[in-house]
């Protein structure tokens, strides 16, 4: 009776097992939605509609872009962590991603616990820039001039837990200087103000920043990027200057609900390595600001896991309250 028993067991085991393996050889029959935590025209939506429409090609099916932005990204999140674990709904994320538990007790999602890692797209990297009235070129003299006048200075930030927030505060501690964070809505209010010199730094990328630079308005006095960029190869980079800690690069890149069957995510990682190895979408992507940089699978988990201790311990050590 036992051995019997186990006989069907083992082949109810074989059958999931094969029913699991052909969804995912036939995944997607029907079509994919990606949650963008951000509004419309976003560099967060443009990437991944790039990404969207080379693996849309691959499978000849649809993706559909969705933007849902509010609650500093909390609101996207929840959602995908809500939505059916089937590979139908996924998330793409950045730096809000794991700054957000230490951003917030009310948090209803982790970034851990509730999603699965896909890969990373791309990393778009930050640049110290000053209005061109400010009378320093490089980050030593802006540390010397901010030391000089404690309190005088500021920076700002398109929003709590952005790097440009985070970011700034880590290069505050590690520098040892006193200068005033002041928040806006978004980089499109932001901008005209440190071009005007009413803002006196901030970290902002490549696209946000060529047309100042361009115009002479504003000064770029240092790269928050792994070796110099290629967008502004001539600028030194933040490890050069002396703060190698403060080099943190934003990144982008995709994640799926808890659940979700593992066979499914390869298929969406393979997917996702595919595009990146693309020339065209390579080229979109550096137009856009973003220099591709696969992660897979286990390599994108490391780096969340990573920056959530990171982040934790920038919001401890800034003082920043958690809503």
């Amino acid at each position: 009776m036992l051995r019997r028993f186990g006989l069907i067991v083992g082949m109810c085991v074989a059958v999931l097992a094969t029913t699991g393996t052909v969804r995912a050889q036939d995944y997607p029959t029907r079509p994919i939605r990606i949650v963008i935590p951000y509004a419309p025209g976003s560099v967060a939506d443009v990437f991944a509609r790039i990404i969207a429409q080379d693996m849309q090609e691959q499978w000849k099916g649809t993706i559909v872009v969705e933007a849902k932005s509010g609650a500093n990204g909390s609101i996207a999140a929840e959602e995908v962590a809500r939505a059916a674990p089937d590979g139908y709904t996924w998330l793409l994320v950045t730096t809000f991603f794991t700054a957000s538990p230490a951003l917030s007790t009310q948090l209803r999602w982790d970034p851990v616990k509730d999603f699965i890692p896909v890969g990373q797209i791309c990393q778009a990297p930050n640049f110290f820039i000053v209005p061109s009235s400010l009378p320093v070129k490089t980050v030593a003299e802006y540390v010397a001039l901010a030391k000089a006048k404690p309190g005088t200075l500021n920076y700002s930030h398109p929003g709590k837990g952005s790097t440009g927030h985070l970011g700034f505060e880590l290069f505050k501690r590690l520098a040892g200087i006193d200068v005033t964070a002041i928040g806006y809505r978004g980089y499109p209010q932001m901008v005209p103000d440190i071009a005007s010199g009413l803002i006196t730094s901030s970290f902002l990328s490549a696209n946000q920043a060529l047309a100042q630079v361009q115009s002479g308005t504003i000064r770029i006095i240092g790269a928050i990027s792994d070796g110099r960029s290629k967008y502004f190869p001539d600028v030194p980079t933040m490890a050069e200057q002396g703060y190698a800690e403060a080099q943190v690069t934003p990144w982008f890149g995709f994640v799926v609900p808890a659940g979700t069957p593992q066979a499914v995510v390869e298929r969406i990682s393979a997917a996702l390595e595919t595009a990146l190895a693309s020339a065209a979408v390579r080229q979109k992507l550096d137009v856009a600001g973003c220099e591709a940089k696969s992660a897979p699978q286990r390599q994108f988990a490391d780096i969340i896991k990573a920056d959530v201790a990171v982040w934790a311990k920038v919001v401890k050590e800034a003082g920043i309250p958690p809503d």
